[in-house]
């Protein structure tokens, strides 16, 4: 008579469930591997096409900047607006008229004038994250940097840098004022715009900064560059190429 059993004895047991963790702790892993690699995608296309839309908004302001002409001012009601056509970009803030505003805003006393305000501001909600806002007013009342003038937008959430530089007629410089004795009545034929955003942080970047939070990691960043053409100059000096340099005329 056989008395033998059969049956699973304590090492094969044992190889069982380390073949079974093993496979779980990969598979865990491969999917973690796959949502952190989704959620930087995300994060990339989030950013890219937020500073895109920035830059076209920030490149079409510029580009129909606008100095009063005399000829106009009955047309566009600007001999009556206490607050004059102007184009100036002082630490870090950029303030300019511009023409051909397609303006949305219900009893607007503007048709196709406004003046539009780029700044930055601490993200309310998280005083370490920059924005870049947008802010527009067709009304030309009061000071656009008045609380409660125009309508903003945040247009860059996670700003990393915003800069502008402009050609006076022999180099670029970094402020302009067209109310300035080297400037005045004038605008900068050239504009060049450097932006940079941040991505946002996936869920595994925000952990491991929780982990070692005394560890510095670089965030990851995108970066734009273009040049402005102003078209329009109706009020300032035309400036013409010599060698390849511009001059003003």
């Amino acid at each position: 008579m056989n008395n033998s059993q059969n049956g699973f004895t304590l090492i094969e047991i044992i190889l069982s469930i380390s073949i079974l963790a093993t496979i779980g702790v990969l598979t865990i892993n491969i999917l973690s591997t796959q949502i952190d690699t989704r959620e930087k995608v995300t994060a990339q296309n989030t950013a890219q096409h937020s500073i895109n839309m920035a830059m076209e908004r920030i490149y079409s302001d510029i580009q129909s900047a606008y100095i009063t002409n005399p000829n106009d001012s009955n047309s566009l009601n600007t001999n009556i607006r206490p607050i004059i056509p102007q184009f100036s970009f002082k630490n870090e803030n950029l303030i300019m008229s511009v023409k051909n505003y397609k303006s949305l805003i219900e009893n607007s006393n503007q048709s196709n004038l406004a003046i539009v305000r780029y700044y930055i501001r601490p993200n309310p909600k998280d005083t370490k994250t920059m924005q870049l806002i947008r802010v527009v007013d067709t009304d030309m009342v009061e000071k656009i940097e008045n609380t409660g003038v125009g309508v903003s937008e945040v247009l860059v959430p996670d700003l990393k840098e915003f800069s502008l530089s402009f050609w006076n007629g022999t180099e670029y410089q970094r402020e302009w004022d067209s109310t300035a004795n080297d400037t005045q009545g004038k605008l900068p034929k050239l504009v060049k715009i450097h932006l940079q955003s941040y991505f946002r942080q996936t869920n595994a970047e925000k952990q491991l900064t929780e982990v070692s939070p005394t560890t510095k990691q670089e965030r990851r960043f995108i970066a734009l560059d273009t040049i402005v053409y102003i078209m329009s100059t109706i009020g300032v000096q035309e400036m013409t190429t010599q060698s390849g340099d511009y001059k003003w005329q």
